[in-house]
């Protein structure tokens, strides 16, 4: 068998695809971005978001727990300040 070193003879590259779509999936949604190169070269041309059961019930259940942590969290804050 023959080795082979350095520099091929020649690279062959094969050029990237000017039309593609990425889909993104978190708990909540699914995303579908689809980019098209030669109409906007610095982003996506169309971005589909498709919510999942029960999705919006959920955010807003989310929301609100943040909101009463958060809120906690401020009275714990002024507690401790008092107590020093």
């Amino acid at each position: 068998m023959e080795e082979r070193r350095g520099r091929p003879a020649a690279i062959i590259q094969e050029e990237a695809p000017r039309k593609y779509t990425r889909v993104y999936e978190d708990e909540y949604a699914i995303e579908t971005w689809t980019f098209d190169i030669d109409k906007f070269r610095n982003g996506p041309i169309l971005v589909e978001i498709k919510y999942k059961a029960g999705a919006e019930k959920a955010i807003k259940l989310n929301a609100k727990n943040n909101k009463q942590e958060k809120k906690a969290s401020r009275q714990m804050k002024k507690i401790n300040e008092r107590n020093k």
